[in-house]
């Protein structure tokens, strides 16, 4: 590895390993000490309590505009929310090589650096991205209309965007850990990154996830360490006080509470990574599952995705009144949402939306950003169905029915609405 370092105003660090975590029983989870007075919770669908997991009513997510505000943004949790105190948090960030890669046989596996929350706040120049998340399991629902799936029965409200800022994570990797800033170097070719979460969840000993190297050290990748969420400090809800960022990638890689960087050979080793995540083939259930998680590949970039949030399922219109019709869309990997079409006959003809709205990342020209458009229906006096799909930038397209997997991840079938027509004077 050819190791780099700054020569500027360098951050303090200090030798020093992780705190040793142990697996909690599900039974002894301490859920006393929630930020249950922070929230919102009129403006949410709860889905659970223990842990948190709620989207905001869809005609409340679309009207909050571009920029989702904190109180409306979902909430995905895996365990209870820590309490974490700005001043004492650490995070450990270290390389595990690879044997060829030694100097000698004393070498050792990890040398790990601990950075002060104070130092990642200050010493790296400060970027702003605006990147939407998705949870891997937005719609869920619909693949449970289908068959029998496996985590929470999800919405279409898990997708938010928001305005995230911290230091870029190719930075401080850089000068931490001494990564090369050769996007062709074989280690930035070959190794991961794994995020570790200074919290406890059932699974696992804490909640972890990895990304590619390539994707952490790509100077438009926007990979961050963030500690503002629009403009603000995170809160205990969003990942406080630090969380990474991975736009364009499914919510899951964007990890909260965040402790731990270990660059290396391969994947976090953590649940959430192997034995989660990842789309299954259609054969697999509970029963053959166990057998199936290391030959499926753990997802990385988002699909394209397009909801309809107003009018909602079975809502009643005016027959005889225009119908406004708003929704958003996402692509991964930074690609732009092309267009956005509805059709108001089951799919045999398409029309284009009126209006769509996405802004690139004004640095690296990334769409990280969802796209919301919206559409003007003359009347609705025939049909009571609307459909909605999208292409990327790619021409990537929603396919016309969902693709059921036992996770239930990734559904990004064309959106439905049907509606309940009836005339001006019975309303």
């Amino acid at each position: 590895m050819d190791l780099q370092h700054s020569h500027g105003d360098n951050p303090h660090t200090s030798n020093a390993h992780p705190p040793e975590k142990h697996h909690i029983h599900e039974s002894q989870l301490d859920y006393s000490n929630e930020p249950t007075p922070n929230r919102a919770l009129s403006n949410f669908i709860v889905h659970c309590h223990t842990p948190f997991n709620a989207e905001p009513q869809l005609p409340l997510l679309i009207n909050s505009g571009q920029i989702t505000p904190a109180d409306v943004f979902f909430k995905r949790n895996h365990g209870p929310i820590p309490d974490i105190a700005l001043d004492d948090h650490k995070v450990y960030i270290g390389v595990q090589q690879k044997p060829q890669y030694y100097f000698n046989a004393e070498s050792p596996a990890v040398e790990w650096k601990q950075v002060a929350m104070h130092d990642i706040m200050t010493k790296w120049p400060k970027a702003t991205i605006t990147a939407s998340l998705q949870c891997a399991g937005n719609r869920r629902d619909g693949l449970a209309a289908v068959k029998e799936v496996k985590g929470v029965i999800w919405g279409a409200g898990t997708a938010s965007n928001a305005v995230w800022s911290g230091p870029r994570l190719c930075d401080v990797l850089r000068d931490i850990a001494g990564v090369s800033s050769d996007m062709l170097h074989e280690m930035i070719r070959d190794f991961h990154v794994a995020f570790e979460a200074d919290d406890h969840v059932h699974e696992d000993v804490c909640y972890g996830s990895s990304i590619p190297l390539r994707k952490a050290m790509d100077p438009v990748g926007d990979v961050i360490l963030a500690y503002e969420m629009n403009g603000k400090p995170l809160s205990r809800d969003h990942g406080f006080p630090l969380r990474v960022i991975v736009p364009g990638f499914i919510g899951a890689r964007s990890v909260k509470y965040l402790q731990k960087i270990l660059i290396q050979p391969q994947e976090s080793m953590s649940f959430f990574q192997r034995k989660d995540y990842k789309i299954l083939p259609p054969w697999v259930n509970h029963d053959n599952v166990d057998q199936s998680w290391d030959t499926a590949a753990s997802l990385a970039e988002m699909n394209i995705q397009c909801v309809i949030c107003t009018p909602t399922e079975q809502q009643v219109v005016a027959s005889s009144k225009p119908v406004t019709v708003k929704g958003y869309a996402i692509a991964g990997g930074g690609r732009a949402v092309y267009r956005v079409e509805i059709s108001m006959d089951g799919g045999h003809t398409w029309e284009p939306v009126d209006k769509m709205e996405q802004q690139p990342d004004k640095k690296s020209g990334m769409y990280w950003a969802w796209a919301l458009w919206e559409k003007t229906v003359p009347r609705m006096n025939k049909s009571t169905e609307i459909i909605a799909r999208a292409y990327d930038s790619s021409g990537n397209v929603q396919p016309e029915f969902p693709i059921w997997n036992y996770r239930g991840v990734m559904n990004n079938a064309w959106s439905r609405v049907h509606t309940l027509p009836i005339p001006q004077h019975h309303m």
